[in-house]
């Protein structure tokens, strides 16, 4: 992920399931975004934030289906 400049916005989301963190999910100003599993931190992916936010929305609705217990925390600022 680029480095994050003065005065960008910043939106994160922690995606937890069961307990154990999932991944986190950043969106940059609106127009990067990305996405690190836990389990593959070396192996960021780079992906546009509808995709980043659609991502978050579908894990939810995932997990909420099959009745997994799991957290979502959304954080914004600025930076």
């Amino acid at each position: 992920m680029p480095e994050v400049g003065l005065g960008a916005a910043l939106e994160r989301f922690e995606l937890q399931m069961q307990g154990e963190d999932y991944c986190v999910v950043d969106i940059v100003d609106g127009q990067q975004a990305s996405i690190v599993l836990n389990a593959l931190p070396e192996f960021p992916l780079e992906v546009k934030p509808e995709r980043a936010r659609q991502f978050v929305a579908a894990w939810r609705e995932r997990n909420r289906i099959q009745g997994h217990p799991f957290e979502v925390h959304k954080e914004q600022r600025e930076v």
